[in-house]
């Protein structure tokens, strides 16, 4: 990833600092010589209730949010991302902020996409937030990540079986998603929508059948049932990119072999 050469004079505050995203983006913009101040709850931060945030954007430039939420409910996943969305905005406009970089999953922001999944639609909700706030927002949308496939192993078991939809995706790793973000964060502001920007991995997979590999790589005895989603967006083409995206090079079968 391209390296701007304006980290030292920049200070950036990273939400969900501690997250898998938030701490790769942390190491990649200290890598590069930024002041990075990391807001979490490990810091004493709540971004949901707004305490601290005032002090964690003194003298700060950008703020990038990659806030999570490990839920499926679309009432929780709404509530929250609008809520942080909300004291994030009036927190950096108090402190002069110039520019908010909002992470945000590919396509999410579309009605056929996240209708199907709760989360996407806080997400989206999320990025309307900022689109109507006072700070000028850049909106960097990832395709799924590879490690996304661990996860789907764990939300829908049944004893020895983990229930994974058939999801058609372009994805790419969580590393590669981080580095694109902090490229992102360091590019002069602006208010223009042009400046959003996507990624997305060199391949189309079927994240269930990632799941699979994913769990014969561990070496543990977990099935994986398959779950077709032929007619959502999910299943047909939805959550793949569209228009110019940037393409990350990493193959699934390379990253997996060199985790362990």
């Amino acid at each position: 990833m391209t390296n701007t050469g304006e980290g030292e004079s920049r200070k950036v505050a990273v939400l969900g600092a501690t997250g898998q995203l938030g701490a790769r983006v942390v190491t990649h913009l200290r890598k590069r010589g930024v002041d990075v101040v990391e807001v979490s709850r490990g810091q004493g931060i709540d971004v949901y209730s707004g305490h601290g945030l005032d002090a964690a954007f003194d003298g700060v430039s950008t703020v990038v949010d990659c806030l999570h939420l490990a839920t499926l409910s679309r009432r929780r996943a709404v509530d929250f991302f609008t809520t942080t969305a909300r004291n994030v905005l009036a927190a950096a406009q108090r402190a002069g902020v110039s520019r908010i970089v909002c992470v945000t999953i590919l396509n999410a922001r579309e009605p056929e996409v996240h209708r199907w999944m709760g989360y996407y639609e806080g997400k989206a909700a999320q990025e309307r937030t900022y689109r109507a706030g006072p700070v000028p927002v850049t909106v960097v949308a990832s395709a799924q990540w590879y490690e996304l496939a661990e996860t789907l192993l764990s939300q829908l078991r049944i004893g020895p079986l983990s229930v994974v939809p058939g999801m058609r995706s372009q994805p790419l790793a969580a590393d590669e998603a981080a580095a694109f973000v902090a490229d992102r964060a360091l590019e002069p502001g602006s208010t223009a929508a042009s400046d959003d920007a996507a990624i997305a991995g060199p391949e189309v997979r079927d994240m269930a059948e990632l799941a699979r590999a994913v769990a014969q790589r561990r070496g543990g005895r977990r099935k994986i049932l398959r779950v077709p989603v032929p007619f959502t967006a999910l299943g047909n083409g939805g959550l793949l990119p569209r228009g110019n995206v940037t393409s990350a090079p990493t193959r699934f079968e390379d990253w997996l072999r060199g985790t362990s």
